[in-house]
């Protein structure tokens, strides 16, 4: 994992493939330097502290969550921040927290499409005993969308998205904190786009100002590169 910079107040960290590590986002402030996403583990956000500290970046007072899944979660405890969250990703983190961790709890959440046969391998993978898992839901929650006033403007909003009901993003210095917002879903062995919200989604993204993403499984990319490969995508749906 890497620490890299955007802009004079914007960093990210790159991505993880095996762990199904997404990258973490960071807003320098003077007063609330600002954590995107939670990460997947208390160890991913160990490393990001660490990477931060390398930098001699403060550590981060505020954690602003894009959607619920365990990958951009399951650290919120170990990341030690103030945790705000839309209400519909709350809600999820709140359901979530009451989840038991045991064999037979993690195999029956995937019989009954609760959760994915890809995340629970990828917990798997990232935890050895699973049963140490602390789902901690968000301290605050907003309804649509709330403003930041920091040392920049910082806008947290709800986008509609293929990929989960409950995502938002965050707008800061041009660039686009996306979460998954961009993802198809897993639907057994394949991954699958729904038509009529990648559609949606694209029109969304046309009317917000910024010139790059921060994408939760792939490299940054220019607004155009975004829309592009998106519009490739709903051709062949």
């Amino acid at each position: 994992m890497e620490l890299k910079q955007l802009t004079k107040n914007v960093y990210y960290t790159t991505h993880e493939e095996r762990r199904d590590r997404p990258c973490l986002g960071y807003i320098r402030d003077s007063r609330y330097p600002v954590m995107v996403d939670g990460g997947n583990s208390p160890a991913h956000v160990a490393e990001y502290l660490a990477l931060l500290a390398a930098e001699g970046l403060p550590r981060p007072k505020l954690l602003c969550i894009t959607h619920s899944h365990w990958d951009h979660t399951y650290g919120i405890t170990a990341a030690n921040c103030f945790c705000l969250a839309s209400e519909k990703t709350n809600a999820l983190l709140n359901t979530m927290a009451g989840w038991g961790w045991t064999e037979e709890e993690m195999r029956k959440r995937v019989e009954t499409g609760e959760e994915s046969l890809f995340c629970d391998t990828h917990i798997r993978e990232e935890y050895a005993r699973p049963e140490e898992i602390q789902v901690r839901p968000a301290d605050l929650s907003f309804h649509q969308e709330i403003a930041l006033e920091l040392d920049i403007p910082v806008r947290f909003f709800e986008l509609v998205s293929p990929h989960a009901q409950d995502c938002a993003v965050i707008l800061a210095d041009g660039v686009l904190f996306l979460g998954d917002a961009y993802c198809s879903v897993p639907v057994g062995e394949d991954w699958v786009y729904d038509k009529e919200l990648l559609a949606a989604h694209i029109a969304a993204l046309e009317e917000i100002p910024f010139s790059l993403c921060v994408k939760g499984h792939h490299p940054p990319q220019t607004k155009a590169e975004l829309l592009a490969e998106l519009r490739r995508e709903f051709s062949l749906l």
